[in-house]
Parts: C-alpha cells; structure tokens; sequence
C-alpha cells in the first residue's frame, strides 16, 4: 500500500503542470454514470488487503513470484505516469443519494474533475491481482476464489462507470498482469525478488 501511495502520488508532484493525454474514446462516451458501483470501488481498499495477505499464504516461492509480478508492474505504472501523463474530464454529480454524495467526495480526493495518473489503472491491475493470487490455492475456500473473482470483475466495471478510468486503462492494467504473472512462473525469473529479502534478513 505504501509503494500504491508513493507511485501515485509522487508521479502526480512530478507532472504537475504537464500536458495531460485524454483517452477517452467515442465507447467510453456511451457508458452509463452509476453512482451506486462507488461502494465497490471503496471495497477495493480492504478487498486487497485481504487479497495480499491471502496470497502470501501460497508459500515463499510463490509469494516471491507474486512480489515480483506486482514490483514490476508498479514500477511500469510509475513510467507510464510520467512518460503519459493522462486525465480525463468527470461528469458534474448533481444527485442527493448516498451514493451520489459519496462519489463526489471520492471526485474531491482524488483531482476533483480533471484526475490524473489513469494509464493503466492502478485500481483494476492491483484488484485482478488480488484472484490471480488466490486462484488455484490449495489454501484458499474455494468459495472465496469464486468470489474474489467476482468481486474483481465487479471493481473493474466500477472504474468504467464511476468514470475513474476509461476502458484502455482498465485493458492496460489486465494485460500487464496476465503477461508478467504468465512470466515469473516460469523458471528462476523472479529470484531478484528472493535476494531482495534475503538481503534484509541480513
């Protein structure tokens, strides 16, 4: 989490100022606002603590191996904020439900109308790798696996139809995972990671 703040906000210091890209394309234009999915999107927050203490259950091998995919994959978000600045433009929230309240407050923490550091997104990448690291464990319900899936799903969907990101950041973020969760299970690749810790053991 403390890696999640510095990127995000840091990149944020570093282009303050700097022309930002807008992906928005003619798709994301017709996807509906719902303010309702804001209380998936806060469920993120306590949905991937759980998912990473869960992951690390998998033994050392394959915590090593999740550390690495999700190191790397930080750090390319970290360049992609700096070298892609992107923003898109929300929409004005002009309801009174709980929700609508809620997601305005979400709006005013986080850029207010004109965000920024959206390519890729940080919310859907961290969320998918919560179920890549529980998937097939021999140590987590299967009725959980299940559902962090869903509720995965259900995070990423929230990003498109809250207007946090648009539908490259969120495909971005997925591909990212697959392809590097795909890389460091195989052969000794992620052993980086395993001097990192054995070097602070020291």
């Amino acid at each position: 989490m403390a890696v999640n703040c510095l990127i995000y906000w840091g990149s944020s210091a570093l282009t303050a100022g700097r022309y930002h890209y807008d992906f928005t394309m003619a798709f994301d234009r017709e996807v509906p606002l719902l303010p309702v999915f804001v209380w998936f999107y806060i469920l993120a927050f306590p949905f991937w603590a759980v998912g990473y203490l869960l992951a690390a259950r998998r033994g050392k091998d394959m915590f090593y191996r999740f550390v690495a995919t999700d190191l790397t994959i930080h750090f390319i978000c970290f360049i992609c904020f700096i070298l892609i600045p992107t923003t898109n433009i929300r929409p004005e929230i002009a309801g009174n439900t709980i929700s609508e309240k809620l997601l305005a407050l979400v709006y005013s923490l986080d850029g207010g109308r004109s965000p920024s550091n959206l390519f890729p997104s940080i919310h859907c990448y961290v969320s998918w790798m919560c179920w890549k690291g529980v998937e097939g464990s021999e140590k987590v319900p299967k009725w959980y696996q299940r559902f962090s899936l869903v509720f995965a799903i259900l995070i990423i969907i929230s990003t498109q139809v809250l207007k946090q990101h648009y539908i490259v950041d969120a495909a971005a973020a997925l591909l990212l995972v697959e392809f590097f969760w795909r890389f460091y299970q195989k052969g000794q690749r992620h052993k980086w990671v395993v001097h990192i810790f054995a070097h602070k053991k020291k």
